[in-house]
C-alpha cells in the first residue's frame, strides 16, 4: 500500500475507475487535491470515490445463518415473527456490525430503512440511531422511518406511529406501499408527512411482478402534482421489468423528467422475485440501465444482508456492483461507478472520499472484490482493515 504520511498522503501508481490512464492522487484536508499522470506504467491500486449504499436494512442485519424463502410473502412472515424478539440493544449491535463492515469495504454513505410498525415500535430506530452514533465521522448515515407492510398508512393508529418516529429525527421518510389495502390513501398520507416535516422520501414500490398493480405511475403524478421534484426516490421497481415496451420507456422517460432516484437492487430481487419450484423465468431486476441511458438517477444498494429476505452478502458495494454488471448490464465504467458512488461518475479534484483497492484495473476489481482496501475521508484514512 502507499506510505502515509502525516495526517495526508500521496497515492501513486492508481487506476481511476471510470477513467483511462495511471496517475498519482495527493490528498489535502479537503479530500483529493491533484491529480497527475503517475511515472508508473502499470496500476498497482484502483480508486473509486467513496461507496455509498442508499438501500439497506442494518436493523435487520446479521439475523439468520440459513433461511431460504419460498417467496417475498414467505419472507414477510418470517420477519414478522422473528422480529418479534427484538430489543433495542440487539438492534445496535448488529447495526453497528454492518457499520463497520461496510466501512471496512469502502462505504462511505448508507442510508438505512429502519422499521416501524406494532411489531418493533421504535426499537429499530432507537438501536440504529445508537449504533450511528458509534461510526460517526467515518461512515455517514442516513436513517429512513420506514412503516412497513404491518404499518398500512391507510390506517390512522399507522399514520399516528410514523408520526411519532418522525419525531426522532431521520433524515429520510419511507413507506411499503404496495400491501396497502388502500394504495393511494397511503400515498397521499406519507406525502402529507413528507411535506409537513420536510423530508425526502423513499419507497418500497413495485416489488412485484405483476403488470397490473403497478404503482409508479400513480407516484410520479403524486410527485408532479406536489412539485416533489428531485425528492422522491424508488426502490426496487421490479414491475417495470414485465410491462410492455411501450408502456415501460414512457416511465422510465417520466421518472427521469421528474427527477426521481431509481435505486436498483439486484441481489435480493434476484434471489426472491419469480421464486418457485423450478428455474425463474424472471429477473425481477428494474429498468436501471435504460433509466441511466436517459440520463436519470440511478443508484444501487445492498438491501437485505443475512436476514429472512436474503442469507447471503456482507454490505460490500462491489458484490452488489458485479451483480449489477451481470444481471443488468450496467456495466459501463461510468455509469456502474456512478450508480455505487451516489452519482460521482469518477475521482477529480475536489473529490472527499477515496476508497484504495488491490487491484490493476476496475475489471480486477470488479471480479476479484479484493480485501485490504484503503478508505480516505477528506484526506484522512479512516479505514484500513482486511474485511
Amino acid at each position: 500500500m502507499p506510505d502515509v504520511e502525516g495526517p495526508f498522503s500521496r497515492l501513486t501508481a492508481v487506476a481511476l475507475a471510470g477513467r483511462e490512464g495511471v496517475f498519482d492522487i495527493e490528498l489535502g484536508p479537503l479530500g483529493v487535491a491533484d491529480i497527475s499522470v503517475s511515472a508508473a506504467a502499470h496500476a498497482r491500486f484502483v480508486a473509486f470515490p467513496g461507496f455509498a449504499n442508499l438501500h439497506a436494512h442494518a436493523d435487520r442485519a446479521f439475523t439468520v445463518t440459513n433461511a431460504r424463502p419460498k417467496s417475498l410473502k414467505d419472507a414477510l412472515a418470517a420477519s414478522a415473527a422473528a422480529r418479534m424478539a427484538f430489543t433495542t440493544p440487539d438492534v445496535r449491535r448488529r447495526a453497528r456490525r454492518f457499520f463497520e463492515r461496510s466501512i471496512g469495504h469502502g462505504v462511505t454513505r448508507l442510508r438505512t430503512h429502519t422499521d416501524v410498525d406494532p411489531i418493533v415500535g421504535f426499537k429499530s430506530m432507537e438501536g440504529v440511531l445508537g449504533a450511528r452514533q458509534a461510526v460517526k465521522g467515518r461512515l455517514d448515515v442516513d436513517v429512513i422511518a420506514f412503516s412497513t407492510s404491518r404499518n398500512d398508512l391507510a390506517e390512522v393508529g399507522s399514520v399516528a406511529r410514523l408520526r411519532d418516529a418522525l419525531e426522532m429525527k431521520p433524515a429520510y421518510i419511507g413507506a411499503s406501499l404496495n400491501s396497502s389495502k388502500a394504495p393511494e390513501l397511503a400515498l397521499e398520507r406519507v406525502l402529507d408527512l413528507s411535506e409537513e416535516y420536510g423530508l425526502p422520501v423513499d419507497l418500497h414500490l413495485d416489488e412485484h411482478l405483476d403488470a397490473n398493480t403497478t404503482l409508479t405511475a400513480r407516484v410520479l403524478s403524486a410527485a408532479k402534482a406536489r412539485g416533489l421534484a428531485g425528492r422522491i426516490t424508488i426502490s426496487h421497481g421490479c414491475a417495470l421489468s414485465v410491462l410492455d415496451e411501450q408502456d415501460a420507456m414512457r416511465l422510465v422517460d417520466e421518472i427521469v423528467e421528474a427527477g426521481v432516484t431509481l435505486i436498483a437492487l439486484p441481489e435480493t430481487n434476484l434471489f426472491l422475485q419469480d421464486r418457485r419450484s423450478g428455474t425463474p423465468r424472471l429477473r425481477g431486476v428494474t429498468l436501471a440501465r435504460e433509466a441511466a441511458a436517459a440520463g436519470g438517477r440511478v443508484r444501487l444498494g445492498t438491501d437485505n444482508v443475512r436476514d429472512w429476505f436474503f442469507p447471503f452478502g456482507d454490505g460490500d458495494m462491489l458484490d452488489t456492483g458485479l451483480f449489477a454488471a451481470l444481471t443488468l448490464h450496467l456495466d459501463d465504467e461510468r455509469a456502474l461507478t456512478a450508480a455505487l458512488c451516489d452519482g460521482v461518475a469518477c475521482i477529480e479534484a475536489g473529490t472527499r472520499d477515496i476508497v484504495l483497492i488491490p487491484a490493476t484495473s476496475f475489471d480486477d476489481a470488479l471480479a476479484r472484490r479484493p480485501a485490504e482496501r484503503r478508505v480516505f475521508r477528506a484526506g484522512r484514512l479512516v479505514s484500513a482493515e482486511t474485511v
